[in-house]
């Protein structure tokens, strides 16, 4: 299988809640331009999955437009403290297919470090990740990239 995870882009403290945190002008310009130069090796995604929170959702949808991909859905297991062993068994049932996973720190850190068995894998906003494994498990997985 093969997983790409991004960390949303760089978002406003200016919300009534870390929910509702949307993108900042800077943080689109950015998000484009990363997903502009991997949209060559991401020409295989076929589902976007991401977190409800605001700045996530703004992200799976400038990547959704980048990438030409229709199939976009929200789980509440990507927000930023779920458990990165129940987001990581999730992914079992996406296993048939490539997808892009838009999350948050410190999850995105942590559950692509454990999958890849490396500890914490930094992410900064806006930084995106390719990982293949055969199984989704802790440890199975290899970083083929990071950007």
């Amino acid at each position: 299988m093969k997983v790409y995870f991004m960390r949303h882009g760089e978002a406003s403290w200016n919300a009534s809640s870390d929910a509702d945190r949307p993108l900042t002008d800077n943080g689109i310009v950015r998000l484009q331009a990363t997903l502009r130069a991997n949209v060559e090796r991401m020409q295989d995604v076929e589902h976007i999955l991401h977190s409800p929170y605001l700045r996530a959702v703004q992200t799976a949808r400038l990547a959704a437009d980048v990438l030409a991909v229709k199939s976009l859905s929200e789980d509440a297991r990507w927000t930023p403290d779920c458990d990165p062993h129940q987001a990581l068994d999730m992914l079992e049932s996406f296993s048939d297919r490539t997808i892009l996973i838009v999350t948050h720190n410190p999850l995105v850190s942590q559950l692509v470090g454990g999958f890849c068995g490396t500890g914490i894998e930094p992410f900064d906003t806006g930084t995106l990740a390719c990982v293949e494994a055969e199984l989704p498990a802790m440890g199975l997985g290899t970083l083929r990239w990071k950007s």
